[in-house]
């Protein structure tokens, strides 16, 4: 069994932002999109690309839109009709592009790679996230702290002791409960414009805690493959996450991922390897 997963990038949150500012990719960025992309198709399946057409071109610029497989689609994101606020719920792309998908189907960050085949475990499971979290202070907090629209009503029926889901990595089987999700999640974000205290927490609510308790009042059990995020015999799954902040403040830092990152892109995958330093992208890189 193969599963089709899903990339998602929109530049709407960065525009919104730094306006007048040129888009970007960082180069370790675009390194762990490439081995993300490559990994997933080796081992476990397709791979789509939802983005918009400021990506896009960011992307063709690099020659890397044969990475995704299963196409490319900017549509959806080029004309989101939804009344949703693109810094404070800036993933809601994910959202928007797991709707639109049929289940089953699987999402995963760009700076997620996935080393191994895992679609015999996923065949086995309705729902599967990276890891569960804790209900961190600060970050995951009351309802009653949440802001939310004018007549909006949290269902009574969800469960705030659930743990939250790491949703760097998510699959979804069932085609009625990704609706409802997906649904649950949008209704949230739409018309939602207050800004909160901490910004992270209306976000992680709509994607992350959502899910948990989505799925707990339908009694989908989940699934997660790490007990903890940090957990050493791991050897399935590099998620750079917080890396990502340390690579952008120390030059030093930053060379060292683009370097080990270009080392297994030419180790794993020596005919792409090829094809982007015939591009350019690898020498733009060791000279930055």
């Amino acid at each position: 069994m193969m599963i089709t997963a899903l990339h998602v990038n929109s530049t709407l949150p960065f525009r919104t932002r730094h306006k007048g500012r040129k888009y970007e990719i960082d180069n370790f960025e675009i390194l762990t999109t490439i081995l993300s992309a490559l990994t997933w198709r080796r081992y476990n399946g397709s791979i789509k690309l939802y983005t918009d057409s400021v990506a896009l071109e960011v992307y063709d610029t690099f020659k890397l839109l044969d990475l995704w497989d299963a196409g490319i689609d900017t549509e959806t994101l080029d004309h989101v009709v939804e009344d949703i606020n693109p810094h404070i719920f800036w993933a809601s792309s994910k959202l928007l592009a797991l709707r639109k998908e049929p289940a089953p189907i699987a999402l995963l960050d760009t700076d997620l790679i996935v080393w191994e085949p895992i679609t015999d475990v996923l065949q086995t499971v309705e729902i599967s996230v990276l890891h569960r979290e804790q209900l961190y202070p600060g970050t995951y907090i009351a309802p009653q702290f949440l802001k939310i629209r004018e007549g909006y009503q949290f269902d009574p029926e969800w469960d705030w002791e659930e743990y939250p889901c790491n949703t760097a990595f998510v699959y979804l089987a069932d085609q009625d409960f990704k609706e409802y999700y997906t649904s649950c999640a949008i209704d949230f974000m739409t018309g939602n414009h207050e800004l909160p205290k901490e910004l992270v927490t209306q976000m992680v609510f709509a994607e992350q805690r959502m899910l948990a308790m989505c799925a707990k009042k339908q009694m989908f059990p989940i699934h997660h493959f790490l007990e903890d995020p940090y957990q050493r015999e791991n050897t399935i799954f590099t998620h750079i996450w917080g890396g990502k902040s340390i690579a952008r403040a120390h030059d030093s830092q930053n060379t060292l991922l683009c370097t080990a990152l270009l080392n297994k892109i030419e180790k794993l995958f020596p005919d792409y390897y090829d094809k982007i330093k015939e591009s350019g992208l690898v020498h733009k890189i060791l000279l930055q």
